[in-house]
């Protein structure tokens, strides 16, 4: 019986590209995520920053309009002011435009004078704005002669028409053609007239916005700087947390291919790494266990074959014979016919004696390989010793007697014919003794006998030829190959 090969699975282990090994994948993973954290800090730090500059922007404006209206309270004596609940001034009353001839009579100021005093304090420009029968406001003085444009006007985004500049304004607004943080205060009639307004500044726009330009530019160096750290210190983490992770992959690639005398590595850490290696090591052990048993089991089936098949011509032997026998014998209650046939070389111990047994035993596989080329699919030949063989003929047809001749005529025939053997030419016969089932017994025993019988009957004829059973044949002590004979 031919035992399959048993495969022998293989494995390689091929390196990985950075990014798709598992530090690679980690080390990506939480640099996205330290990424992720830093902007959202930095984002709402910034907010948090231009939130508070606004504020304090808005806080200074406001002081430095209440320096302006204190500084025009003193010099010009004939204002009013109105204040909101908080005290913040938010308008300057007065009876005619500040800065015009009468006042410079008056107070032997002039409105450029006015100004420098409050910018002084102030430490930023101030400006005098008044309204033009158009609607717009012109400037009217310069605290720094900053403005050389003497018909520069004063702009505010939020402002539909010069009306709205009556009310107290903090913010953004363009002085001429620059950008200014500023506070206006609107100077009115008691009943509410625009006559103009005192622009202060905190500084310019893009002078304010540096500062948050720094921060920006400052945050994405930190970032820049945080990344290479972080991704330095995961590398080093990573690489010292999963270095036994390639490791444990050479041992599973190793007993994928059935190498498996190497034990297991990191077994005895007590992490997640060392239950990763206890069950590679118990897969190690199941697999040593598993082909140990496949090779008891090959074993087996070996010793089974010999038990069953004989060694040299790897034909069935006798014990597999009688439970073939009996198998057929059961048959017969089914109504199946079979043939039992015994045949011998003539003469073999000639051969062995004259040639020597290396010789006898390669002409015995050959006549096991002509022989099993004459048989059908359920047809079997046994080899029961020495040169004696068996066969059982299953019988197709309804003329058991009629298959029987036709196959023992070209068993004759085919043995008959010269065998050549280590550049020998050897020609043998055959003698064939033939019983029928259940014709010429039903048992196993009865047919074996009664086909022994015919052999002798056939070696006592004379040789190279078959008989079948007949009613009467018997054994006779007289001469023959066996020392035996018979007579029918």
């Amino acid at each position: 019986m031919q035992q399959p090969p048993r495969a022998n699975s293989s494995a390689t282990v091929t390196k990985l590209p950075w990014h798709q090994t598992l530090v690679g994948k980690v080390v990506v993973f939480m640099l996205l995520g330290v990424m992720f954290a830093y902007l959202m800090g930095a984002l709402s730090g910034f907010l948090m920053v231009e939130r508070g500059a606004r504020e304090q922007w808005r806080r200074e404006a406001q002081v430095n309009a209440q320096i302006v209206s204190a500084t025009i309270r003193r010099i010009y004596t004939s204002v009013a002011v109105s204040a909101d609940e908080t005290g913040q001034i938010t308008r300057i009353i007065s009876q005619r435009p500040i800065g015009d001839e009468e006042s410079v009579l008056e107070t032997g100021f002039s409105p450029v004078d006015v100004l420098a005093l409050a910018s002084a304090q102030t430490r930023n420009n101030v400006w005098l704005f008044g309204a033009t029968p158009e609607g717009s406001l012109k400037v009217v003085a310069d605290a720094l002669n900053a403005s050389p444009d003497s018909e520069a006007a004063l702009t505010v985004s939020t402002w539909q028409s010069t009306a709205e500049a009556t009310d107290f304004y903090v913010g953004f607004a363009l002085v001429g053609s620059q950008q200014h943080f500023i506070s206006s205060l609107p100077i009115v009639t008691p009943d509410g007239k625009l006559l103009g307004v005192v622009v202060s500044t905190i500084g310019q726009r893009d002078v304010l916005y540096q500062m948050r330009n720094d921060l920006i530019g400052k945050a994405l160096m930190a970032l820049l700087a945080v990344l290479v750290a972080t991704a330095l210190m995961l590398s080093i983490l990573m690489r010292h947390l999963f270095r036994p992770v390639p490791t444990l992959i050479r041992s599973l690639a190793a007993i994928a291919k059935n190498q498996t005398q190497s034990p297991t590595p990191y077994t005895a850490r007590n992490d997640e790494i060392g239950r990763m290696a206890k069950a590679i090591d118990a897969l190690r052990k199941k697999v040593i266990e598993r082909e140990h048993l496949l090779d008891i089991k090959d074993e087996a089936l070996r010793f089974q074959h010999l038990a069953h098949h004989d060694e040299l011509t790897k034909l069935p032997n006798r014990i597999q014979l009688n439970d073939a026998l009996k198998a057929a014998e059961l048959s017969l209650l089914q109504g199946d016919v079979f043939n039992v046939m015994l045949f011998d070389l003539d003469y073999f111990k000639d051969v062995n004696d004259s040639l020597g047994h290396a010789v006898g035993d390669a002409l015995l596989i050959d006549v096991s390989q002509r022989v099993q080329g004459l048989l059908k699919d359920n047809d079997l030949v046994a080899r029961l010793g020495g040169d004696e063989f068996a066969i059982i003929q299953r019988v197709a047809g309804s003329a058991p007697e009629e298959e029987a001749k036709a196959l023992a005529d070209n068993i004759v025939a085919t043995l008959g014919a010269p065998f050549q053997i280590e550049a020998q030419e050897i020609t043998i016969s055959v003698s064939v003794g033939i019983a029928r089932a259940p014709v010429d017994g039903d048992t196993s025993y009865d047919l074996l006998r009664n086909a022994d019988i015919a052999l002798y009957a056939a070696k006592a004829k004379g040789r190279n030829r078959y008989m079948l059973f007949a009613s009467g044949m018997k054994m006779m002590a007289n001469t023959d190959e066996r020392g035996q004979s018979c007579t029918g």
